[in-house]
């Protein structure tokens, strides 16, 4: 099959300015909506729809009445994505990204292009069995695991004032976004045991390892990646206890993370943008699971 996303209105219209003070320098950093006079003298064209094209195999089974298992696997190719930038600035007065810059009275600037094509491949693997006798109730099983990857194909597209400066429209940081900053494995493990009107159910999830690309100085995979960092895999177990008090009211307590399981910590290399001079002690760049630590709540349900 094929389809297509329009440019959202955020894509197209946010804009914004900061004025920072850094060891007695003031600058101005922002985004550019994709309609402004800088974006445009840049060589960036008008936002564009998203194309993608997808294709999907599945199977299920049922080995016995009740039990269910599926695998799945998809292919999705996106043309023309829609990212946002790298900060885009020069020091090299020759170059015309240093002449606009300076023209607008800002120092960086960012902005929304259809920069970058993209291909994702993945298996989602489920397996269901409920309702097996276990002593005096019933137990539920549900395994599910998905495998995916995500990478950048072919080449960036930069505008000609962008690339002749010898800027990174979309640097490593940026591009680790997409490739390698979400878990590629995610498993899950639920087990829900019920006896009468109560229910206990343990579930386990477990979330790949991320990695953390440092911008570098070149948008090439293979830059020096002393200041890169890789998080490892973890497991966060979560336990729900529930009563069924009436046909209408009910209980519950749940744990999240019961073994306050905690993504690595920071390594900062003596890179300041790690973890921003020290206010950063877990992982921020990336996005493998928080970093709350356990969590208890309690509720009640009302059914009418």
């Amino acid at each position: 099959s094929t389809g297509f996303r329009a440019p959202s209105l955020h894509q197209i219209y946010l804009s914004n300015i900061q004025t920072l003070l850094s060891a007695g320098t003031i600058s101005n950093q922002g985004t550019y909506n994709n309609e402004s006079e800088v974006v445009r003298s840049l060589g960036v064209d008008e936002l564009k729809e998203e194309t993608s094209t997808n294709f999907t195999l599945g199977m299920a089974f049922k080995p016995r009445p009740g039990w269910y298992a599926s695998v799945d696997y998809y292919n999705i190719a996106v043309d023309d994505r829609i990212v946002y930038s790298s900060s885009i600035a020069s020091s090299d007065e020759t170059t015309q990204v240093f002449q606009i810059l300076d023209d607008a009275n800002i120092t960086s600037l960012k902005f929304f292009a259809n920069a970058v094509d993209t291909e994702t491949s993945g298996i989602d693997v489920v397996v269901d069995v409920p309702g097996l006798e276990l002593g005096p109730g019933q137990l539920d099983i549900n395994v599910a695991a998905n495998f995916s990857d995500t990478e950048i194909v072919g080449a960036i597209a930069t505008p000609a004032p962008i690339a002749a400066a010898g800027v990174n429209l979309f640097d490593r940081k940026e591009q680790s976004r997409i490739e390698t900053a979400r878990p590629s494995q995610k498993m899950t493990l639920g087990l829900t045991y019920r006896v009468g009107d109560l229910s206990a159910a343990l579930n386990n999830t477990r979330f790949g390892e991320v990695t953390w690309r440092h911008a570098g100085g070149d948008a090439t995979k293979d830059y020096d990646d002393t200041t890169d960092q890789t998080f490892s895999a973890k497991v966060l177990t979560d336990l729900i206890l529930s009563y069924k008090i009436s046909e209408m009211f009910g209980i519950n307590v749940a744990v999240n993370n019961l073994l306050d399981v905690y993504p690595d910590k920071l390594d900062a290399k003596d890179d300041f943008e790690a973890d921003l001079g020290g206010r950063f002690e877990y992982p921020w760049e990336v996005n493998q699971f928080g970093f709350t630590g356990m969590t208890l709540r309690s509720g009640l349900s009302v059914r009418f």
